[in-house]
């Protein structure tokens, strides 16, 4: 019963230090937008129509409250910049390595002109796919299409001029941009507010909630008896979404664990866990990976 009392009793404190507000975006998740065109029927990048598209696909977010990272800032001189035709393998591997800052999201689209000539005018409409992506979890957040409202007519053999083509397939892309912009964040929004094992937080909650995001806990050298006690302290931490011992040993024990919390929030508590379990210890974090160890 005594050591009940102690783990609740440190439960609330460290919630309650929690709920301070962090320096960090704590609650703004963010997303890294990026074209997919490796399809030869897609619009590849560095075109206008491009450009538009993620214009206002990032004001869409930005305007729900989303920190949209600019990729070619993130990535800078060690990447080749301004290459096209890439595949999806490779934008998911090239957001997991953007550490500074850290991804919550990546938003991958895809534009497919479609162009339609009859007797009398060339008729023209675009389908654009876009899915997300946890990148820390890998876990797909869900994916969604736009077109336009109806066939547009264009010119006699605008189907067979370049120009003609991407003349009317740019007077139209911001309109189908803030449309997968507005259908995505709906998206993100539902996968923020997601609480322990998928249930719905109270409306406080969901306005301060961000992305789960996951971390890889070793605790190093805790027997089995107080790895049981820091169990119920990960469980009690403000922003705990799910865990899972994915290795253990009598002295070292591996965690995959999920939080809505941010890295600074997350720290802090597990170095008041040491303490209010007495035990002297170190803990160290590089890109969500953390290493308690018991000295």
């Amino acid at each position: 019963m005594k050591h009940l009392l102690v783990i609740a009793l440190a439960s609330m404190t460290m919630m309650a230090c929690a709920s301070h507000p962090s320096p960090s975006f704590a609650g703004k998740s963010s997303v890294l937008v990026m074209g997919e065109d490796w399809d030869e029927d897609t619009i590849p990048r560095k075109t206008q129509i491009f450009e538009r598209v993620i214009d206002a696909v990032t004001n869409q977010l930005q305007q729900d409250g989303f920190k949209v990272i600019n990729e070619t800032m993130a990535t800078g001189s060690a990447y080749v910049q301004g290459r096209v035709r890439r595949t999806d393998a490779e934008l998911y591997k090239l957001a997991k390595a953007i550490k500074t800052p850290p991804i919550d999201a990546v938003l991958t689209f895809k534009i497919y002109p479609q162009f339609n000539a009859d007797t009398t005018t060339t008729w023209m409409n675009a389908l654009v796919t876009g899915r997300l992506l946890n990148v820390s979890t890998n876990e797909s957040l869900g994916n969604f299409e736009v077109t336009l409202p109806e066939d547009v007519a264009t010119e006699p053999k605008c189907n067979k001029s370049r120009t003609c083509a991407l003349k009317y397939m740019g007077m139209h892309a911001r309109v189908l941009g803030q449309e997968l912009g507005a259908a995505l964040s709906v998206k993100l929004k539902r996968a923020s507010m997601r609480g322990p094992s998928g249930s719905s937080t109270t409306e406080k909650a969901n306005a301060e909630a961000g992305l789960p995001q996951a971390y890889k806990l070793t605790f190093d050298n805790f027997n089995t008896k107080e790895f049981n006690q820091l169990e119920e302290y990960l469980v009690a931490f403000s922003g705990y979404d799910t865990h899972k011992v994915i290795q253990s040993t009598s002295r070292n024990t591996v965690v995959w664990y999920e939080t809505t919390s941010d890295d600074a929030r997350l720290k802090r508590n597990m170095r008041k866990m040491l303490d209010f379990m007495g035990v002297q210890g170190q803990v160290n974090c590089v890109n969500r990976t953390c290493k308690v160890k018991k000295i």
